[in-house]
């Protein structure tokens, strides 16, 4: 059985979301032989089970128990997404230890988005409770504003999302301020945003050294692997035949700490 998504390969936020993908089926199905691949504009993912659907994968993603694992800390703290998955999401964090150094636990510091007011796991949970009723025939086109609820009743502010997806409309660069600061309604991609949260966790790519700003490549792997296999490709840390090498950057989006993934340029790579 398989699944097909339609995907542009140089969004950022929609590659890491079918590694989100790959991820969860894995961790669904972990007897199934579930694998993964990209073409030109599409991701497949493959698993020998009848329960094989995105609809089913999105179901027990959204019904999945969340908690989040420092109290005390609202807006980065590690979270857990239980049963069936039981996968501890913290690619983002940093400990402090008792001299002040700060340690890169996650190892994916460098790749986080949000801060200031933002709340990581309200934005999570908000995104990730939007698959509810995601289109499944294109996922990761379904745009919509998504408000926070509080004793039943909708905020008028809409949720900002992590920005991960590279087509957010009315940044700062069209502004020339941030739509944030100014408390306006912003829309967003959530199944992209929810599950690109979890792709980056197992699923990195490279810090292009040579960027003058925060820059990142990753592989877009042409033939079916399993997660653990698929996670080297991503990285460029081991040889296949791929689609393509792309490259992106981390700017930023308005303030000090806003930030966004950009658009990928393709890059020269030996194994397209």
């Amino acid at each position: 059985m398989s699944i097909r998504i339609n995907v542009d390969p140089t969004n950022p936020g929609q590659f890491f979301a079918c590694c989100g993908l790959l991820e969860l089926a894995d961790r669904l199905w972990p007897t199934s032989g579930v694998q993964g691949a990209f073409a030109t504009d599409q991701f497949q993912l493959f698993a020998d089970t009848d329960e094989c659907s995105l609809r089913h994968i999105l179901e027990r993603f959204v019904a999945a128990d969340l908690q989040q694992l420092d109290g005390d800390d609202n807006a980065a703290p590690p979270l857990y997404l239980g049963h069936p998955f039981e996968l501890r999401l913290d690619w983002w964090t940093k400990y402090e230890t008792p001299n002040k150094r700060r340690i890169d636990l996650g190892g994916g510091d460098q790749l986080k988005t949000w801060a200031g007011k933002q709340c990581g796991p309200l934005i999570f949970r908000m995104m990730r409770n939007a698959c509810a009723d995601i289109d499944l025939q294109a996922p990761f086109d379904d745009v919509r504003a998504i408000y926070n609820t509080k004793n039943g009743a909708a905020s008028k502010k809409t949720i900002s999302p992590f920005c991960f997806d590279a087509r957010r409309d009315g940044t700062s660069l069209d502004f020339g301020f941030s739509p944030d600061e100014q408390e306006m309604s912003v829309v967003t991609y959530p199944a992209v945003e929810a599950l690109a949260l979890v792709g980056l966790q197992r699923f990195r790519p490279s810090v292009d050294e040579n960027g003058r700003i925060r820059t990142f490549i990753y592989t877009a792997w042409a033939d079916p692997l399993p997660s653990s296999a698929a996670m080297a490709a991503v990285s460029g840390k081991a040889s296949v035949r791929a689609c393509g090498a792309f490259r992106f950057t981390k700017p930023s989006r308005g303030g000090e700490y806003l930030t966004m993934f950009s658009r990928a340029t393709r890059v020269r790579s030996n194994n397209v």
